[in-house]
């Protein structure tokens, strides 16, 4: 058997769950490998099926003794590599599926909407990964991270509140700046302006939630807090005149 057929039976769905089929089962009629193959995903036509039933016993992955169908040495081989395979990819599937990818789609989407420059690499922010951006005024975290403890003084906040006001800064150069009535602090008016349209157009509507007392980050996102959805979330670093 050639390299690329073995690859094709274990990227294959319906013939890498035949033999993992056989392998737990030790032997299996016809019907047992159709239905373990419908299983995984929906064939056409059983004629779809037998194609790969003929493939593997034709390349002698497995042997048909009257109605049972069983496993051959090759097929045994086999077997092995499909379940190295899927144990590889159960530990790299969190990786790639995971909040860090989650976040750097969405810091790649986030530059390529407003051409904010983002860094290339996560920077820990109070035991979550965090992508900023190059001023480090803002920053994107998984949605999942907005149930840790940091968030937990986090309270709703009306975006309408907001003011724009010029202040002076410790260098002597005016800022604009957005005051809140409920804040004792301000937030840079062009990253709330962009992180609230950017959350606006791709999750529909943007929640702001704040902690009143003391300059601390702010956080949007696109839903409440306590609610997942498919998204990130954004914290926004207070201005301190």
């Amino acid at each position: 058997m050639r390299k690329d057929d073995a690859f094709s039976i274990a990227v294959d769905p319906t013939r890498s769950k035949i033999v993992k089929r056989l392998e737990e089962a030790g032997k299996a009629a016809y019907s047992d490998l159709l239905d373990s193959a419908e299983n995984v995903r929906h064939l056409s036509s059983t004629g779809n099926f037998n194609y790969h039933l003929d493939f593997l016993l034709k390349n002698s992955v497995i042997t048909k003794d009257g109605a049972v169908y069983r496993l051959t040495d090759t097929g045994r081989i086999i077997a092995q590599f499909i379940k190295d395979v899927d144990q590889s990819w159960s530990r790299l599937e969190p990786k790639l599926r995971g909040k860090n990818m989650n976040i750097f789609s969405c810091a790649e989407q986030f530059e390529k909407e407003t051409g904010t420059k983002m860094s290339k690499t996560t920077m820990s922010f109070h035991g979550m990964d965090l992508i900023s951006d190059e001023k480090r005024v803002m920053g994107i975290i998984a949605q999942e991270d907005c149930s840790k403890d940091f968030f937990s003084s986090h309270k709703p906040l009306e975006l309408e509140g907001f003011k724009l006001c010029v202040k002076t800064c410790k260098d002597e150069d005016n800022a604009l700046a957005l005051s809140h009535s409920d804040l004792k602090y301000c937030v840079s008016p062009v990253m709330l302006s962009l992180i609230c349209q950017c959350v606006e157009e791709n999750f529909g509507e943007a929640h702001n939630f704040a902690v009143r007392e003391k300059p601390y980050p702010l956080l949007f996102r696109g839903a409440a807090l306590g609610k997942d959805y498919n998204g990130c979330a954004f914290v926004v670093a207070p201005y301190v005149f």
